[in-house]
């Protein structure tokens, strides 16, 4: 114990990360709100709830556990999606054994946990990103037939952002993918309307239409914290003043476009896992806020080369990310005392994320040679693990 007491600079680095699970029970008093007064957004104000009336289902069975394993069944389930996760990355990459492949991914999600500041920072704060980015992975790597789509269109009634995916499947032209996760978005969001409809007109009216959530969470030192594009053009050295919402929708916009062209490109090319993750950057950095516990696909960002090669611009800047990733640049964007040296390390800690996100979007339109015949020849995938765009890419050679 002395020893901690001597070296204060450990204790310091190591603490931030005991959030207590702040988040996830707030979501506990949120829900208890709404059984008293059947409007889970009033009031609006410290943890109050910023998901869409679907994500009321979500957190529903959090209810039914005693609070004092609730912490504990939710870290062993965010644990179990990113290894999911993992799995279903690794599976599409490799195409080992089932079995097999989950263990080494289920230690691969620990260790994320240990080194990667978002995922850990996801953990302990309670936060919902590995449940959505399984959900998405599944949809996109895992899942064929008439199933797809569904995965993806309950992760966009749980939080919007990831119905980007939806617009990718548009642009494919995969018409009834995209219909299926439209529908099953409509379903999820539609339940919770009927049963919770006080809550559901409210965040429409108020949150979405009135900007509410976007006010209280995109202003003040919370614009020191977040990684997405709007924020990185309202804080110093970027902005000559702060810009007008329209010209934070502008910039948000171009980004996300400019990823939907890449990822349509690498998907053109066989990369449908490459293609994936610059789609996943783009919803993170692109939505008005983005906390840290966003970044949770990082761990993926090493598998990169695997698909692309390793001489791959992309693949190579993916490892760079995966490494900036792995710091934890939250411990040094709070305002200090301004010298050149403190300006510059806030400069680092507080852009660091969106920059190297920013740079795998740019680098994702050199990814490499197309894929070989090698590859588009090779034996078909295991049912359920096939991989639909080398099919595509190899009718259309």
């Amino acid at each position: 114990m002395s020893w901690f007491v001597d070296h204060p600079t450990l204790v310091t680095f190591t603490s931030h990360y005991n959030y207590g699970f702040a988040d996830l029970f707030g979501r506990v008093a949120n829900l208890t709100n709404l059984r008293a007064t059947g409007n889970i957004y009033v009031p609006f104000g410290d943890q109050a709830f910023t998901y869409p009336p679907g994500a009321i289902l979500f957190f529903w069975p959090i209810t039914w556990l005693p609070a004092a394993n609730l912490s504990l069944v939710w870290s062993t389930a965010s644990l179990f999606a990113l290894a999911g996760v993992l799995t279903c990355v690794a599976r599409y990459l490799f195409q080992r054994d089932l079995r097999t492949t989950f263990g080494v991914c289920a230690g691969a999600a620990a260790l994320s946990a240990a080194v990667f500041p978002p995922v850990t920072e996801c953990l302990t704060w309670g936060q919902t990103a590995t449940f959505l980015l399984w959900m998405v992975v599944g949809d996109l790597l895992v899942v064929r037939g008439r199933a797809r789509g569904v995965l993806v269109g309950v992760a966009t009634a749980i939080k919007l952002y990831p119905g980007l995916f939806i617009i990718v499947w548009l642009l494919r032209r995969q018409w009834r993918t995209a219909g299926t996760a439209l529908v099953s978005f409509a379903v999820v969001t539609g339940v919770a309307w009927l049963v919770w409809p006080r809550s559901a007109t409210t965040f429409v009216t108020k949150l979405m239409i009135g900007g509410q959530d976007f006010v209280r969470l995109a202003g003040g030192t919370n614009a020191l914290k977040s990684s997405s594009v709007a924020a990185l053009f309202t804080r110093p050295p970027f902005h000559w003043g702060t810009l007008t919402t329209d010209e934070k929708f502008a910039v948000s916009a171009l980004v996300v476009v400019a990823a939907l062209v890449a990822g349509q490109r690498l998907w053109r090319r066989g990369f449908e896992l490459s293609a994936m993750v610059v789609v996943l950057i783009a919803s993170v950095i692109g939505a008005p806020v983005a906390w840290d516990h966003y970044f949770a696909f990082a761990p993926i960002l090493v598998l990169i080369p695997f698909e692309v090669g390793w001489r791959s611009a992309l693949a190579r800047t993916s490892l760079v990310g995966a490494v900036v990733m792995m710091y934890p640049w939250f411990l040094f964007r709070q305002p200090v005392p301004h010298t050149p040296w403190t300006a510059t390390y806030a400069f680092a800690a507080r852009n660091a994320l969106v920059l190297v996100a920013l740079a795998v979007i740019i680098a994702s339109f050199w990814p490499g040679a197309r894929r070989g015949s090698e590859d588009l020849d090779a034996a078909p995938r295991e049912p359920g693990f096939d991989n639909a765009v080398t099919s595509e890419v190899a009718a259309r050679a």
